[in-house]
């Protein structure tokens, strides 16, 4: 079985803002901005904690954690 990741599924730019499980489809999240203005940084981080906790209640218990885990390339 191949180790749930993260999926961007909607971008700004190349800001990213919603974000899914490859093994959870009916999961998503998507990032709110704290200010009038995105940040890729600040929402990437949002998104990259939402997928890490996401990951952790649902899917750590059932494969062991790698480094190569779906993370946001910023």
């Amino acid at each position: 079985m191949k180790k749930p990741s993260l999926h961007v599924t909607k971008w700004l730019g190349d800001i990213p803002v919603e974000i899914a499980c490859t093994s959870c489809p009916e999961w998503r999240f998507r990032a709110t901005s704290t200010s009038h203005r995105p940040s890729r940084e600040e929402y990437s981080q949002q998104l990259q904690r939402a997928f890490d906790q996401h990951f952790k209640s649902v899917h750590q218990s059932s494969v062991h954690q790698s480094d190569d885990s779906g993370k946001i390339n910023s």
